[in-house]
């Protein structure tokens, strides 16, 4: 099975990573990488970087950031996950917070292959 996690972190970060923590962060990545259970991962920028585009009886709206009510936010980063069991998941998400720091982790399943017949 496959999931996203949204990293927000307890408080907004006052600057940059310091080296010591992109070292143990990149380790922790490239353990996870070789279990093969992590399958991407990135950072968010602000949702000032955003836009929102909505279809409405075939009509469509563009709107630039901020992107208000956006759930992503205060999100700073995510990562596609890959486990068996939802034991498995959380295991791995608290070795990962763990690492990262004060947080949580908001966790939703990915739907793989094709969607299912009605």
């Amino acid at each position: 099975m496959q999931f996203l996690s949204l990293y927000i972190p307890a408080v907004t970060p006052s600057g940059p990573p310091s080296a010591e923590h992109m070292a143990k962060m990149g380790k922790l990545m490239e353990d996870m990488i070789k279990a093969g259970v992590l399958i991407a991962t990135g950072g968010i920028l602000s949702r000032n970087t955003g836009v929102k585009v909505a279809r409405n009886n075939g009509t469509f709206t563009v709107e630039d950031g901020p992107v208000a009510g956006s759930s992503l936010m205060p999100a700073a980063g995510y990562a596609l996950l890959r486990a068996s069991t939802r034991e498995e998941l959380v295991k791995h998400v608290k070795t990962f917070l763990d690492a990262v720091g004060n947080g949580k982790c908001e966790i939703i399943q990915v739907m793989e292959g094709p969607p299912p017949q009605a």
